[in-house]
């Protein structure tokens, strides 16, 4: 049996006063009315529940409540719909259910319906201005455009006008319809707040201290969750803490955690706001941020203990146990080899230099030696030069150990030992200790990792050993993708993009330098109609002319900052010739192969990592690394890899047919066409 829950709350909370309630009736249809169970209906901080008929799908019964306040109904779909109710009433309640997201629920009550429509007035005066309330992601149109807000907020304050007497007679609805406009429009300012306009926005809803029925004000909720997010970003911003988004989530949902601890007085709304935390955090984490789950489960009511506690209890008993910086001149040393020959640093110039201080009598040293020949195997033939100074005292003991450990090329005795210049102009009292000179005779590091750290040691070297090579390797991979077809025409391309069994058809129509149209359409299915409804299929067009763009999807409000990323295989070409964007050679290599280079560039915040195949020069994969997340998430950085397979030439320009994202998302390109621009796009206007 299916059973349908508003935001992780499950349990009917107890009920202190009783004196009040409403009368309710009412009845589902539609093609999933079948599938509805029951009616949830959250007010006061508590759910409550009227289960439906099975024959007749209707429903009958009383609402307990306090006062009048916004009360959210939910009859199956993601997000409630609130209505202003006021006690001692009698409604009636037709709920259509076209699909298992979707409901549309009309109330019948003179009261309730007046109020419906002064609220009503905002968001009708937000479509006049362009802003579909019934789209996807709609809210983040007024994220980069406030405009609407001033329009909507003037036409709902003229209604409350208008209404004054009627609105006088109904309780808490002036200030909870007041409270949203403030909230809502907080809300849509909370990707452009700094940290002290946060804290402020934060202390001034402790100082107010709304109850718990401020949670089912619309987008009251969403505002407190999203603000203490971007508290936790912020917050870590501030102390220059990144972390990875989607191993280390817990990070900053901690702090945000702690701020809702701080900042929201009333013990029940808090409750509630972990209790949603939790909702997530468990299934996808369990108890592996440990602390994280105990701190949202004592500072919750017992409740939401009761909530989770089986959860928690079956979780326990199954637990299982910067290169950036300026360089300074290295130390000119004075050493020598077993036959008495003298090296200089001067005599490598034009070479890195890695250097490892050991002694014979050190067993932590002898134990990186295998390690140490792994890289010297690697980097046969490169520019880079190991060399291995001894601090023994003893010569013969030196000599003998490198006998004993077949150590080969320059290897080097500083007399003196500790007391040599060399070690001793860099502290170094200890070994083994490593250090790396660049190809002018500057200190890259003077106490680098040990050659154990294989990867980490290679991400350095390699940043360094191949960045002069950047601009040739750009060269050949610009001409090898057919950069000059792209200059002078433009690309039509059809692509099929899969996300497990959810299948979407696309179009992109491109001209150099910013002339873009996007097409996408989710294939639909009787299955997916009936889960998430028609709207969910509608075609979304996005049109970006130069930098201004127009489109019916608000999750593609952003699409000038992101629109180079869906130009499967051609983006390290457009990042470089149209934002001028620095390119250096990645500080790794391709997991260790040859096969690779692997250049990278930092744009938005974001660092991306191309894959070149030595061979062909064309992207074998693309590394997003560090993604910064928006504030409202929490911030925190993620990595997405992208594998290209099966390049086709078309009419010059090369195209990449198969495309997987991450091993989760699939995406094939079906069809390319090279054109002149001025041919095709003429449809894209």
């Amino acid at each position: 049996m299916t059973k349908i829950f508003f935001a992780g709350l499950f349990l009917l909370c107890s009920m202190s006063v009783v004196a009040q309630k409403i009368s309710v009736s009412g009845k589902a249809t539609g093609e999933i009315a079948k599938m509805l169970k029951e009616v949830q209906f959250f007010c006061d901080g508590s759910l409550q529940r009227l289960i439906l008929k099975k024959e007749d799908k209707t429903f009958t019964g009383e609402i307990l409540i306090k006062q009048g306040q916004f009360v959210e109904i939910n009859s199956g779909n993601p997000k409630p719909q609130a209505y202003f109710l006021v006690p001692n009433e009698k409604i009636t309640i037709a709920i259509d259910k076209p699909s298992m997201n979707e409901s549309i629920t009309v109330i019948t009550n003179n009261k309730t319906e007046k109020l419906q429509d002064i609220f009503s007035v905002y968001f009708k005066a937000l479509e006049e201005k362009g802003i579909n309330i019934k789209a996807r992601e709609w809210q983040q149109l007024l994220f980069v455009n406030k405009a609407p807000l001033a329009y909507a907020e003037s036409k709902l304050n003229a209604e409350l006008v208008k209404q004054k007497a009627f609105v006088a007679t109904v309780p808490n609805f002036k200030r909870d319809v007041l409270l949203f406009m403030k909230s809502f429009r907080k809300y849509t300012e909370i990707d452009t707040m700094s940290l002290a306009t946060i804290e402020a926005s934060l202390q001034e809803i402790k100082t107010t201290a709304s109850g718990v029925t401020a949670l089912t004000i619309p987008y009251y909720k969403d505002y407190l969750t999203d603000l203490t997010n971007a508290y936790a970003a912020k917050t870590l911003e501030k102390y220059g803490i990144t972390y990875d988004a989607i191993k280390q989530k817990h990070f900053s949902q901690f702090i945000a955690a702690e701020a809702i601890s701080k900042y929201i007085p009333d013990f029940k709304t808090r409750s509630y706001l972990f209790s949603d935390k939790l909702k997530v955090e468990l299934p996808v984490n369990g108890l592996k941020n440990e602390d994280y789950v105990n701190y949202l489960y004592n500072n919750s009511e017992q409740f939401v203990k009761d909530l989770y506690q089986e959860k928690i209890d079956l979780l326990k008993a199954n637990k299982a146990p910067d290169l950036s910086t300026a360089r300074k001149k290295a130390f000119n040393f004075l050493l020598h080899d077993s036959t008495g020959k003298e090296y200089r640093l001067d005599d490598f110039k034009g070479k890195m230099l890695f250097i490892d201080f050991w002694a014979s009598w050190c067993a932590p040293c002898k134990a990186q030696i295998p390690y140490q020949k792994e890289l010297e195997k690697h980097y046969a033939g490169k520019d880079l030069i190991f060399m291995s100074v001894s601090l023994d005292k003893s010569k013969p003991a030196w000599l003998k150990a490198v006998k004993e450990e077949d150590l080969h090329g320059y290897v080097l005795h500083a007399e003196g030992d500790f007391k040599n210049a060399f070690p001793k102009n860099y502290a170094i009292e200890s070994i083994p200790r490593y250090m790396l000179i660049d190809a002018e005779g500057n200190i890259i590091s003077d106490n680098m990792m040990k050659p154990q750290n294989k990867k980490e040691m290679m991400a350095v070297i390699d940043e360094e050993l191949y960045a002069k090579n950047t601009a040739s390797i750009l060269e050949k991979h610009f001409k090898a993708i057919g950069a000059e077809v792209l200059l002078k025409n433009g690309v039509d391309i059809n692509f099929r993009q899969s996300v497990m069994t959810m299948v979407a058809n696309g179009n992109i129509l491109y001209s150099y330098p910013k002339k873009v149209k996007f097409a996408f359409k989710m294939e639909e299915t009787e299955q997916m109609r009936m889960m998430v409804g028609k709207e969910f299929f509608k075609e979304t067009v996005t049109i970006m002319n130069g930098d201004s763009v127009s489109t019916n999807n608000p999750a593609n409000a952003n699409f000038k900052n992101s629109w180079i990323d869906r130009m499967f295989g051609l983006q390290l070409f457009l990042r470089k010739s149209i934002y001028n964007s620095a390119v250096k050679f990645a500080e790794e290599s391709s997991s260790g192969s040859d096969s690779s280079y692997v250049l990278k560039l930092t744009i938005n915040g974001n660092i991306e990592k191309y894959f070149i195949n030595k061979k062909t020069h064309l992207i074998d994969k693309v590394v997003l690394l560090t993604a910064k997340q928006d504030a409202r998430k929490g911030g925190g950085y993620f990595e997405a890899v992208t594998q290209y397979e099966d390049y086709r030439n078309v009419n010059g320009l090369m195209i990449p047919f198969k495309i997987n994202q991450s091993n989760i998302i699939t995406i094939k390109i079906e069809k390319a066409e090279v054109r002149p621009a001025g041919e095709f796009f003429d449809g894209g206007k």
